[in-house]
């Protein structure tokens, strides 16, 4: 296979498409940019780009259209002029099209600033916070989406899970016209809308609905990409079919259709697949929490037979071969002479999964390590209905309320077998178990939120009141059955548990507060606000052993719970903001009381602990230029222990795990510090950015663990106040021209992380330390002719250790390499493909070194007139290497885990974008 993929990758690389000697039309219309007005009798030439001799020129009529002929055999310049407006130019390849320029925007002299940078209709601009792209001024490829768009741009990238970077910030946020689309999955617009329906992209920090009605600043940012539409793309219908079958019976169906008529927006899709395809792609941002396959304690002590973890319906996480349904409907307009507007989302999700995970882990002591090695079988059944709505209701220009409502109704089947097998340093054998856990948990979810704001004639001052809440009802059941044997010396004990398990949880929780705004002086403000919240659960676990008759209906008092939690919380908040052209600064002091209350029912026993706190945070901006700022972020939090830490419940579902509370914890301290700058010269078409956050925690919160001679593993929560926490993240990047000519464009980066923390194992103190660091060296082209690719290399190291037993820490190089490329080809034909290469050394505690080489290839042809038809074939993982594995730390054990995923299969698809939009039917 090696030496078919070599010669394949040297034909792409060398062939390349030849233009006809035809005439062709340029037409567009010139107007101002301010007031777009047309700008009447505007010069327009067209000129040879190897050596400026004029080969056409014109006028712009009265309403400022203009129409050349450019011939197809050599490349063009065309420039756009007009006295006391800055001229446009823009470089025409030879060969092509009909080609309608558009709207060519000219700017008065006047209004003209440093950071634009004038090739063709002024691609880029600064305007204040936020950078603009002109759409128009960065070619795709035909029936290209969104995503394919960003690709282009230039200081933004885009990897192969959706996943969006820009100025190098993630982005978080993705809207279309303003507003939320689909809710908060970003890929939903990105990889369903068309680029060529799009007018203009904006990158900016978002701040949060409150900050933006009070113009109180909490500090918080979203690094967001708002996507506006073109007026004559706000009106008709268009979406995308594809259906896909491959080897060992893979497949993969989606089906999107989008109908806009000016605000309104429609919108559904559908996707059922077995190859790792669970959604239109990316993470939401209010994630489910779905995502182990386990029975678990959550922080305020109740069980979930469901887990907790990310959301299975957005991403997948490489383990196992999911089989999904996913389903989603939106819907979003305008309407009132106040511009209200209203934003409605369902979706839909069933999947079905098998994950099959094997470990070993190493637990360093004083006196020796304590190893394990597991086995786990995970098959779980999950779906999931949910809704989310949001109404912005402007009551007159001074008054506004947002009300936001969510729901979300769900099940989830699990049926879970593990192994695990214990020993000392030297191989003998210290325990072993194996579970059977069988679950069948209901779950239901709303949570509304409304935001009142009244702005007064004085411009800065406002009150605002907020009510917020959420109500949850949880049910579950299942079967747990587990077989623990204990070796000690000659002799063997066993434990034995078969029981039936019942979960029922409920909760309300509330929220309200007030702010006011007060303007000090033009730049200075202030605010004073006080926030009630109340949080409210019941929460019942029973366990029943069977009767003789083998009736479940014996009760086990020792792990059977039901508890009372109450929290209650009255916080006040006074801040100081300034705000210039130059420095926008806010400091905001927060003076916390919560009362923390626990009632076991059962038992007939009370826990109640206060806590009073204070959180100072403070947030500097420094803007440089209007392309260059310094940001630094001080924040000061303190960490209150949770009642599961206070009085855990107990469990058997494991019985060689034992957590043990603490009544007598107080609060953590966490002092942090964030630093970042950013610059952009647009000119140059080079950006940097430099960042770096470092936190300590004063008397933290950790687990003291202590395994005795049979492998009884007891974990008690305690303050630590002998040792500071530390913690710290370092980042930096530059992104430039590497070859101007051929715009292949190069990223240069840097990244380091560490952790440094203390707990007690077997009495002794511990210090477990984390620390990676590495490079990151990329190149890109993004042309959409000949050859486009990119090119990274990731080489770094990583050390996870432990000062108990340091000669069988885990330290080692690793290396990872990402190839991604597209070769145009004649007759509408391209070979594309992704390479990912990654290499982990051998270290102390685990002596074999990972690599592994995943090669995707693929080749698809375009037909019909517009190229709306596409049919590829690809090969997923062609030298089947593909092998699921990780390497971690936590609290001293140091696990290395490998499980099953998707290798090798072919598959051959089908797609069809259809559109019946204005400009750009098919």
């Amino acid at each position: 296979m090696k030496k078919i993929a070599i010669p394949l990758v040297l034909i792409m690389l060398v062939l390349y498409v030849s233009s006809s000697f035809a005439q062709l039309k340029i037409s567009g219309r010139v107007v101002d940019e301010g007031d777009k007005t047309a700008l009447q009798n505007a010069t327009v030439m067209l000129l040879q780009a190897k050596d400026s001799i004029l080969v056409d020129f014109g006028r712009a009529d009265e309403s400022g259209k203009f129409s050349l002929t450019k011939p197809q055999t050599e490349d063009m310049l065309l420039v756009v002029s007009y006295p006391k407006y800055g001229a446009f130019s823009k470089f025409l390849e030879k060969g092509g099209q009909l080609q309608d320029m558009g709207t060519v925007e000219l700017t008065a002299v006047a209004n003209l600033i440093e950071e634009v940078m004038v090739t063709g209709r002024i691609p880029v601009v600064i305007k204040g916070d936020t950078i603009e792209y002109d759409a128009n001024s960065f070619a795709t490829e035909k029936n290209a989406k969104v995503e394919d768009l960003l690709k282009v741009l230039p200081g933004i990238t885009v990897d192969s899970d959706g996943k969006i970077t820009a100025q190098g910030k993630a982005v978080e946020k993705v809207l279309v016209d303003g507003e939320e689309f689909f809710g908060d999955d970003p890929t939903l617009v990105t990889r369903n809308l068309r680029s060529d329906m799009v007018d203009k992209v904006q990158v900016y920090e978002r701040k949060s609905d409150a900050a933006e009605r009070t113009g109180v600043d909490d500090g918080e940012r979203v690094q967001t990409i708002n996507v506006t539409l073109k007026e004559d793309a706000k009106n008709g219908m268009f979406g995308k079919l594809e259906g896909a079958v491959g080897t060992d019976d893979f497949y993969l169906g989606k089906a999107a259709i989008n109908k806009f008529q000016g605000s309104r927006k429609i919108a559904a899709y559908g996707i059922a697949s077995n190859n790792g395809t669970v959604s239109l792609g990316w993470e939401e941002e209010e994630k489910f929490g779905l995502g182990d396959d386990q029975m678990q304690v959550s922080e305020d002590g109740s069980m979930y037979f469901f887990g907790t973890g990310g959301d299975e319906f957005s991403y997948w996480n490489g383990r196992g071969r999911p089989q999904a349904l996913n389903t989603g409907l939106s819907y979003m307009d305008k309407f009132g002479k106040n511009g209200n507007k209203i934003n409605l989302n369902y979706k839909f999700g069933r999947i079905e999964n098998n994950e099959i995970t094997e470990g070993i882990s190493q637990t360093n002591l004083p006196n020796g390590v304590f190893n394990q090695s597991s086995l786990s079988n995970n098959n779980v059944e999950n779906q999931r209905h949910r809704f989310n709505g949001r109404y912005d209701w402007n009551i007159d220009s001074l008054t506004t309320l947002l009300v936001k409502v969510s729901g979300t109704s769900g099940r989830r089947e699990a049926n879970d077998y593990s192994e695990a097998f214990s020993t000392n340093g030297e191989g003998v054998p210290i325990n072993d178990n194996n579970r059977q856990l069988t679950s069948d948990a209901k779950n239901s979810n709303v949570t509304y939120d409304g935001l009142f704001t009244r702005k007064f004639k004085k411009v800065g001052r406002s009150l605002s009141l907020r009510l917020a809440g959420n109500i949850s009802d949880d049910n579950g059941e299942g079967f747990l059955n587990s077989v623990t044997n204990q070796y000690l010396g000659d002799s063997t004990s066993s434990v034995v548990i078969d029981q039936f398990k019942e979960m029922s949880r409920k909760s309300n929780n509330l929220q309200t507060s007030a702010t006011y705004t007060e303007p000090l002086s033009e730049r200075w403000r202030t605010s004073i606000g006080y926030s009630y919240n109340n949080s409210r659960t019941h929460s019942i676990n029973n366990s029943f052993n069977a009767n003789a008759d083998g009736d479940y209906n014996v009760l086990d008092a020792e792990f059977s719970n039901d508890f009372d939690f109450n929290t209650v919380r009255n916080s006040g908040d006074l801040s100081v903001g300034y705000k210039s052209e130059k420095i926008e600064f806010n400091f905001n002091n927060n003076l916390r009381n919560d009362d923390l209350f626990q009632r076991n029912n059962y038992l007939n026993e009370e826990l109640d602990r206060a806590f009073l706190t204070y959180n100072p945070r403070a947030f500097i901006r420094y803007n440089i230029t209007k392309s260059k700022r310094i940001n630094l972020n001080v924040n000061r939090n303190n960490i209150l222990p949770s009642l599961m830490q206070i009085q855990p419940l107990r469990q058997n579902e494991n019985p060689l795990n034992i957590v043990e509370g603490n009544p007598n914890l107080t609060p953590a301290q966490r002092n942090t510090l964030s630093l970042n700058y950013n610059s952009w010269e647009m000119l140059k078409n080079r950006y940097m950015y430099l960042g770096g956050s470092v936190s300590q925690e004063y008397n933290s919160i950790q687990q003291n663990i202590t395994i005795d001679s049979t492998g009884l593993r007891t974990m008690r929560y305690d303050n630590m106040r002998e040792r500071v926490n530390n913690s710290g993240y370092l980042w930096g990047g530059i992104g430039s021209n590497l070859i101007k000519k051929y715009k292949i464009e190069g990223r240069y980066g840097l990244n380091a992380n560490f952790s440094d923390g203390y707990n007690y194992q077997n009495g002794a103190l511990n210090r477990n330390q984390n620390l990676s660091y590495g490079l990151n060296l990329s190149a890109e082209k993004n042309t959409t002719k000949n050859l486009d690719f990119r090119l990274s290399f990731n080489p770094g190291w990583r050390k996870l250790s432990s000062s108990l037993q340091p000669q069988f820490n885990s330290s080692g190089f690793t290396m990872s390499s990402d190839l991604w490329f597209k070769a145009y080809l004649p007759w509408k034909i391209q070979l594309y493909g992704t390479a990912e290469h990654t290499y982990e050394a051998p270290t102390e505690a685990f002596n074999e070194s990972f690599t592994r080489l995943i090669f995707t290839p693929g080749v698809s042809k375009r037909f019909l007139e517009n190229e709306a038809l596409t049919v590829e074939l690809y090969v997923n993982d062609v030298f089947n290497q593909n092998i699921g594995f990780t390497r971690f730390q936590q609290a001293g054990m140091i696990s290395q885990q490998r499980y099953n995923t998707i290798s090798r299969y072919f598959m051959f698809k089908v797609s069809w974008d259809f559109t019946r939009m204005g400009g750009v039917s098919n």
